[in-house]
């Protein structure tokens, strides 16, 4: 629909819906503020609002809305109470992927670990992916009552290594991952 950069499409018989995609818009992480913004802001029904901040390899978003009903995923159960939002506690209600009978489209996609991950937890120092592996191997198997699979631990090392470091895109970017 928007083939031009930027541009804009108002939803035909949607009141209110439209689709702008230009460089407006507050970063998700500081880490990709010198890359170039390709931002999509999606304004929907309900006083729905999704932004999408489409990079190289992999896509940003924010999704802002009214609380509607009992409402729980990857990022929480909008209940106000952080504390319950850990994604062990995430885990234990709801799974570590989406149930097929909840998928919004026709089939599941493969969940695979980059090249660059993999290179990120090469240089993870040896005493911090120790601690990643007890932790991860640990709440993963509590959270799936179950050995987790591999590609998920390593997603889990991966944040235990560099989580919450905003920095950590730019040092792969630097390293030439």
């Amino acid at each position: 629909v928007l083939h031009t950069f930027p541009s804009s499409y108002e939803v035909p018989g949607v009141a209110g819906a439209s689709i702008t995609y230009n460089t407006d818009g507050t970063l998700v992480d500081g880490a990709t503020k010198e890359f170039q913004r390709h931002i999509i802001h999606m304004q929907l029904p309900s006083d729905v609002r999704l932004t999408i901040l489409r990079w190289n390899n992999y896509v940003d978003f924010r999704l802002s809305m009214r609380k509607t009903g009992d409402v729980d995923g990857a990022c929480g159960n909008f209940n106000g109470n952080p504390s319950d939002d850990s994604t062990e506690l995430v885990f234990q209600r709801d799974g570590a992927r989406v149930r097929q009978e909840e998928l919004l489209f026709s089939h599941r996609t493969d969940v695979r670990v980059t090249d660059t991950v993999l290179k990120l937890l090469e240089i993870c120092p040896p005493e911090q992916l120790r601690k990643a592996k007890a932790e991860c191997q640990q709440e993963m198997s509590e959270a799936l009552g179950a050995q987790a699979p591999e590609i998920q631990l390593k997603s889990c090392y991966l944040d235990v290594c560099f989580g919450s470091n905003e920095h950590a895109l730019q040092l792969a970017k630097q390293l030439g991952f």
